[in-house]
């Protein structure tokens, strides 16, 4: 199966680290993940090139520069807009992940379901979705946007996945953008009409959230096939996902280490004193996983071993 996973971040050490260790991850895992294409593109640069002692992890990484060096970058959009340029047609399977995503274990099953619907795939996001300024009652936001941006009406079929699970379903194909997948094809077909939605979302909620939201409104507009997947797809280091999903904690592929409970996800990798600080203290749950994982792909071992 041929594989690419696209990611996006600015030129730090945070990022360049983390696209670093997302390529072990790959490698470690062998097969497909092994020859899979990883692709970077990086905004808010004034420069273009991969400092020097990063150079060697960026061997296998293929770098993109989404802006000329210097010009604006509103939002960090240019880079989050290239990844969808930079789709290769003839992948079976485009995954867009954050840079503080790592995968740690092989993406077939997920690649199957998806391939064989031919529908795009994430993890419904954990909470409502924030609106800039504004209190708003979520049983009325997804309809007051739907009918601000399409015009029309809207299920709410899921649950947002941080929350009790009892209460009625109150969002659509609202997911977490750590983690987007599905054939490319599908996924330039989402992007061309997204483009257009975007500035009537931007409208409504302002730019920080606005791609989270058009994409769940540009997959209803469109009609795509969509799968909800089960929380291992992109699993937050986060208590309550802790607690709530342990069957899922066993079963972890995509881990989100986004919050900042032990460790900072932007110094992790960064530097030798954040990583062996990481590698000493006691973890618990997500956390844990996380950790044994980057001991047994890097052997403890800083900088990561060639």
């Amino acid at each position: 199966m041929k594989l690419e996973f696209l990611l996006c971040g600015s030129p730090t050490d945070g990022f360049f680290s983390q696209m670093a260790f997302f390529r072990l991850c790959l490698d470690a895992l062998g097969g497909d993940e092994a020859q899979a294409r990883l692709v970077c593109t990086f905004g808010d640069h004034t420069v273009e090139e991969i400092p020097a002692r990063w150079q060697p992890w960026f061997e296998r990484i293929e770098v993109h520069w989404a802006h000329p060096p210097g010009a604006p970058n509103p939002a960090h959009m240019h880079q989050h807009e290239m990844r969808f340029d930079l789709l290769d047609p003839g992948a079976d399977l485009s995954v867009l992940c954050d840079a503080d995503v790592t995968v740690l274990a092989p993406v077939g099953a997920m690649a199957r379901e998806l391939l064989t619907e031919q529908a795009l795939g994430g993890v419904i996001a954990h909470y409502h979705f924030p609106w800039e300024g504004r209190d708003r009652n979520p049983g009325r936001d997804w309809p007051e946007i739907a009918r601000a941006v399409l015009g029309r009406d809207i299920a709410t079929p899921y649950r947002y996945t941080l929350v009790p699970q009892e209460g009625p379903p109150e969002t659509p194909f609202y997911i977490n953008y750590g983690m987007f997948a599905g054939p490319p094809a599908q996924l330039a077909a989402f992007h061309a009409r997204d483009r257009a939605l975007r500035p009537g979302v931007v409208a409504q909620i302002g730019d920080w959230w606005a791609p989270q939201v058009s994409l769940a409104l540009t997959c209803i507009d469109l009609g795509l096939p969509v799968r909800a997947l089960p929380m291992r797809w992109n699993f937050p280091n986060d208590p309550i996902a802790d607690r709530l999903y342990p069957q899922e904690l066993e079963q972890i592929v995509f881990l989100h280490y986004l919050r900042s409970r032990g460790f900072r996800r932007d110094r992790v990798f960064a530097d030798a004193q954040a990583f062996a600080q990481f590698l000493d203290q006691p973890m618990d749950g997500s956390n844990a996983v996380f950790q044994r994982a980057v001991a047994r792909i890097t052997g403890g071992r800083y900088p990561f071993p060639g």
